[in-house]
């Protein structure tokens, strides 16, 4: 098919928020592993577009006292350009977790 020039080298992957949550047992597990998913992505020098479904889970995800949510992890990475990501929700899942 045709693909514009500028993500003919890109891979799409699939976040799956889920697995990375469950078993997690104790305080900063998930943190862990989201951190480790994020070091690959950066590893990857932009070549890596993460989908998340459910988009909204993002917020809050992995929350305990005193760790970081996933939605926080993300921030510093896309705002210096270092994480492509492409969400989906519904609208109103949008305005009632994200909006």
């Amino acid at each position: 098919g045709d693909v514009p020039n500028n993500l003919k080298d890109h891979k799409v992957f699939s976040l799956d928020m889920g697995s990375l949550i469950a078993g997690a047992k104790y305080r900063g597990e998930f943190e862990e592993r989201f951190k480790a998913v994020l070091n690959e992505v950066k590893k990857s020098q932009g070549r890596v577009i993460l989908f998340i479904d459910e988009l909204h889970t993002v917020v809050g995800a992995g929350k305990t006292e005193g760790s970081m949510d996933a939605g926080n992890l993300l921030k510093p990475m896309l705002a210096r350009g270092e994480l492509h990501c492409i969400g989906a929700t519904t609208l109103n899942e949008y305005r009632q977790y994200i909006e």
